[in-house]
């Protein structure tokens, strides 16, 4: 009997068992409804913005409810709505399950091949991108926006043949993605030349596209003009060519939720599709009214659509909502001092530092603007006030004796402080400009010599450091210090 009992409660445990694993998958994936398909894995909702959270579920619910009852054409369309909505916001695993089901029961649909051959080259996955494209083409030949996506597949495949032939063959539909692409396979081929002349013409065409300059600056160092090189690398940036891709372009409109949004509009911002990035951003602050980031985002985009009281104006909203937010800050005050109004930079620097006394960056850069509008004293006090909170922080105490040893206004002036401060911040970091401080301090106490000794130990420190520009001008200021008096 006591044997029987036993035998029974290890069926129920491994029956129990059982069904939380049964309950346990169905949460985590819906289930294939036949042999062939996938099963689609479901992500973590928790950490999830509500609307997006909720506009998951409804897929999910949506698709579980087809994959119970409906014909092929609907499960068609429920995996491959689905996939876009996970596509849309990166669930990358999920997505590419939906869009292999939805491509095996419309074999001939060459949507779902396109958006699979992206996912792959999203994620590096460039034989399996190529595969894709390859596909879809074959299905759509007028796929122009599929081809010069393959092209530039082949290109990081390094296969260059035929990254040449896909190039050329969307020439007359994406000439400066084409040339920027014939532009890479000629500088890999050291036809420098020619590299030169397809990225010229297609920062002439396109100036936002400033991540051209990078593989300018290569052309150019090919040649051995490296001034050249020198001067496109300095103008290098994040921006790059948009393909113009409608079935790709048509996963953003389905992004829903603040953060999903201001992704969205980083990355057009980063690819220089400002009005882009600003529409994301607008529509981010529809759904988030209260969201700063938004705002600082539209500001900078704004920006640099030439929009510059627009930008100061949304600037400064979100700097209304978050005054303790240092990004909001410190965006405002460069956009306010670019346009030449100091005396409101230092108003938001002043309101930033009593929401957040603690951020250093803060803290010197308030004592610089009050120290350039000669409020010298204002400058000294809100500097000793910060060292002595934190004396450990080698930036104020730094500006705190550069001021006390060279500020214009002479009764602000203490040259044995600052020499104090000067020594324990080059003690902490043994840098030039530190060096340098301690020369400004001994030459406000009247020791020359040592001033000397010390301008040119920092000039050496500089020279060794491979820091020509600093070395450049520590070395046009070492005159002042060699001969009394060399007080500043």
């Amino acid at each position: 009997m006591r044997d029987l009992l036993a035998a029974c409660l290890v069926v129920l445990t491994l029956a129990s068992t059982a069904h939380a694993g049964a309950q346990t998958s169905a949460a985590n994936e819906i289930a294939p409804p036949r042999n062939g398909l996938r099963a689609i894995p479901l992500p973590r909702l928790d950490d999830l913005e509500p609307a997006v959270a909720d506009q998951i579920r409804e897929q999910v619910a949506m698709l579980r409810s087809l994959v119970q009852s409906s014909t092929s054409s609907k499960l068609t369309s429920g995996y491959g709505e689905i996939g876009r909505v996970f596509h849309a916001y990166e669930f990358f695993d999920s997505a590419e399950a939906a869009y292999l089901n939805a491509a095996r029961l419309a074999p001939s649909d060459a949507r779902w091949l396109h958006l699979l051959g992206y996912l792959y080259q999203q994620t590096g996955q460039l034989e399996a991108s190529a595969e894709r494209y390859e596909q879809a083409i074959r299905m759509q030949p007028d796929d122009r926006a599929a081809i010069v996506r393959l092209a530039q597949v082949y290109l990081g495949l390094n296969r260059l043949r035929e990254a040449r032939e896909q190039f050329q063959n969307v020439e007359a539909v994406y000439p400066m993605l084409s040339r920027n692409g014939l532009g890479e396979i000629a500088l890999r081929d050291r036809r420098y030349d020619e590299a030169v002349s397809h990225f010229r013409a297609v920062l002439e065409r396109v100036p936002q596209a400033t991540s051209v300059h990078y593989s300018l600056a290569m052309a150019y160092r090919g040649l051995n003009r490296l001034d050249e090189a020198r001067e496109e690398l300095e103008r290098r940036g994040p921006g790059g060519l948009n393909v113009g891709d409608p079935v790709v372009d048509s996963l953003q409109t389905l992004i829903r939720g603040e953060r999903g949004l201001v992704t969205q509009g980083r990355k057009a911002y980063e690819a220089g599709q400002y009005k882009e990035a600003a529409a994301a951003f607008a529509k981010a602050i529809e759904v988030a009214p209260s969201s700063a980031t938004a705002r600082v985002n539209l500001g900078l985009s704004q920006l640099q659509l030439g929009n510059t009281a627009e930008a100061i104006a949304t600037l400064q909203q979100a700097f209304d909502l978050a005054p303790d937010d240092i990004n909001a800050s410190r965006e405002l005050v460069r956009v306010l001092l670019r346009a030449g109004r100091a005396e409101d930079a230092t108003r938001v620097l002043t309101k930033a530092h009593s929401a957040n006394a603690d951020d250093e960056e803060t803290l010197v850069g308030l004592a610089i603007l009050l120290a350039q509008q000669n409020r010298f004293r204002d400058a000294v006090a809100l500097l000793a006030q910060g060292n002595r909170r934190s004396p450990e922080r080698t930036a104020t105490a730094t500006t705190l004796a550069r001021l006390l040893a060279s500020s214009p206004d002479l009764t602000v002036r203490d040259g044995q402080r600052a020499l104090d401060l000067a020594n324990a911040a080059h003690s902490a970091e043994p840098t030039p400009v530190h060096g340098e401080t301690i020369a400004l301090a001994l030459a406000e106490l009247g020791r020359c010599d040592e001033a000397l000794s010390w301008m040119k130990r920092a000039i050496a420190e500089a020279e060794q450091g491979s820091d020509a520009a600093e070395a450049a001008r520590l070395k046009g200021e070492l005159p002042k210090y060699a001969s009394a008096p060399c007080r500043p």
